[in-house]
C-alpha cells in the first residue's frame, strides 16, 4: 500500500477560507475546473504539508487569505506500515513573520518533519525545465535530496546564509570599507559546507543515470547513449579534492566577484543537463522527446523517494494533461499506478481505473456526480 494522504485541511489559504477534503478512497483524484477556480491551491497546500514551503516558490505572505493574520494546513497521512500521522503546518503574518510545523501534534523543526510525508510534483513550469533557468534546475535536485537528507537541508541553509554574509563582504570591500583578506574566513565557510552539498547532488544525479536511458526508451524514445551531466568548474568527485579545487577558484575569482559583489564559485552556480549522444537534450530534440525525458525524471524521482524514503510517495500533478499528448497521458497514468495521485486538469481525461472526481469552482470543492472512469485506450 502506498504513503496516501487520508484528509486535507486548509484555513484561510488563498482562495479558500475554510476547506475539508476526505482523500481517504480511491488511487486517484481528479480536481477538475476552470483555470482560476482553485485547483492548484490543494496542490500547492500538499506540497507546504510535504516540504513545508510552497512547491510555487511563492511568498508566505501571498498565500495567507487576503485580510487573514495566518493559514493553516493540516492533514492526515498513512504510511505503507498502516501507521497514521498527522502534519500540520501554520504561517503567522502578524505582528511577526513566522511559521510552525507539527508532527502529530507535536511542535518540531523543519528537518525533522521534512519526508514524512513524501512527495513528487509535476508542474507546467516544469516542461521547460531543460531549457529554462539554472535555478530551476538546482531547485529540481534540492526538492529530492531534502525529503531525504536532514543533513543536506542543514547544509543548504548554512550554505546560503554564508553565502549572503560573503556577498555583504564583496560589496563592503567595493566600497572600500573592508579588505580582500577578510574573504579567506568566508571561503572557508562557504567551502565547508559547500562539499556535503555538491557530494549529495553528485550521488543522486549518479542513482537516476543508472536507468535513465530504460525509463526514456520505454516513454518510445530509441536513444542508447544518454547521460546526466552535472555541470561545475572542476572534476573532482570526493570531498578533500573538492575542498582544495573550491578554495583555488575562490581565490582565482576574487578579483572578479569584488567587481561584480556576487560570488561566481559554488553550488549555487553550478547546474545539470541531459545528454544524448554527447549533445545537449534542447539543441535538438523535438518538443515531444523533451517531454518524454521529463517524464522519465518524474518516474525516476518516484523511484528514488520510494528506495529512500521506504515509503511510496505521494503524487502531485498540476494540469500536465494540458501539455501532454495522448500517448505520453497514458504512458504516464500507467506508470503512477499503485500509487495516490492527484490531479488538477480543466478536462477529463480518459482513464480507466480508481478515481474519484473532484469539481472545483470558484474555490468551492465537492465530489463529481459524474462517471470517474472513462474507457481506456484500445491496445493494439
Amino acid at each position: 500500500m502506498p504513503m496516501r494522504l487520508l484528509s486535507l485541511e486548509l484555513t484561510q489559504f488563498r482562495s479558500y477560507t475554510s476547506l475539508q477534503l476526505d482523500l481517504s478512497q480511491g488511487d486517484v483524484h481528479l480536481f477538475v475546473g476552470e483555470n482560476g477556480a482553485g485547483k492548484t491551491n490543494v496542490i500547492e497546500a500538499v506540497s507546504i504539508l510535504s516540504l513545508t514551503r510552497s512547491c510555487l516558490s511563492a511568498e508566505e505572505a501571498d498565500i495567507v487569505q487576503w485580510g487573514a493574520e495566518y493559514y493553516r494546513v493540516r492533514g492526515s497521512a498513512r504510511d505503507d506500515a498502516e501507521q497514521d500521522r498527522t502534519l500540520e503546518v501554520v504561517s503567522q503574518q502578524t505582528p511577526r513573520l513566522q511559521k510552525a510545523c507539527f508532527l502529530n501534534d507535536v511542535r518540531l523543526s523543519v528537518e525533522k518533519v521534512l519526508g514524512t510525508l513524501p512527495t513528487v510534483v509535476f508542474l507546467p513550469q516544469d516542461l521547460h525545465l531543460f531549457s529554462g533557468a539554472p535555478a530551476e534546475r538546482r531547485r529540481f535536485l534540492d526538492r529530492l535530496l531534502c525529503q531525504v537528507s536532514p543533513e543536506y537541508l542543514r547544509s543548504l541553509s548554512q550554505y546560503q546564509k554564508v553565502l549572503k554574509q560573503r556577498n555583504s563582504l564583496l560589496k563592503r570591500i567595493a566600497e572600500g570599507v573592508a579588505s580582500v583578506a577578510d574573504l579567506s574566513l568566508w571561503d572557508q565557510q562557504l567551502v565547508e559546507h559547500a562539499i556535503p552539498i555538491t557530494l549529495a547532488r553528485l550521488e543522486l544525479i549518479g542513482t537516476l543515470q543508472l536507468t535513465l536511458p530504460e525509463e526514456i526508451r520505454a516513454l518510445g524514445e530509441s536513444w542508447e547513449d544518454v547521460h546526466i551531466v552535472y555541470d561545475r568548474k572542476g572534476l573532482a568527485r570526493d570531498a578533500e579534492t573538492l575542498t582544495t579545487e573550491y578554495l583555488e577558484q575562490l581565490q582565482e575569482n576574487r578579483k572578479r566577484d569584488c567587481i561584480l559583489c556576487s560570488t561566481s564559485i559554488g553550488p549555487h552556480r553550478e547546474d545539470w543537463h541531459i545528454a544524448v549522444e554527447g549533445r545537449p537534450l534542447p539543441s535538438f530534440a523535438s518538443r515531444g522527446q523533451q517531454r518524454a525525458s521529463l517524464l522519465a525524471l518524474l518516474l525516476l524521482q518516484v523511484s528514488y523517494l520510494e528506495l529512500r524514503c521506504g515509503e511510496k510517495p505521494v503524487i502531485l500533478l498540476d494540469d500536465v494533461f494540458s501539455e501532454l499528448d495522448e500517448s505520453h497521458q497514458y504512458a504516464l497514468l500507467d506508470s503512477l499506478s499503485g500509487y495516490q495521485v492527484l490531479i488538477t486538469t480543466t478536462h477529463m481525461p480518459e482513464y480507466k481505473g480508481d478515481v474519484r472526481v473532484w469539481e472545483v469552482e470558484k474555490g468551492n470543492v465537492h465530489i463529481s456526480t459524474s462517471a470517474g472512469c472513462l474507457p481506456a485506450r484500445t491496445r493494439a
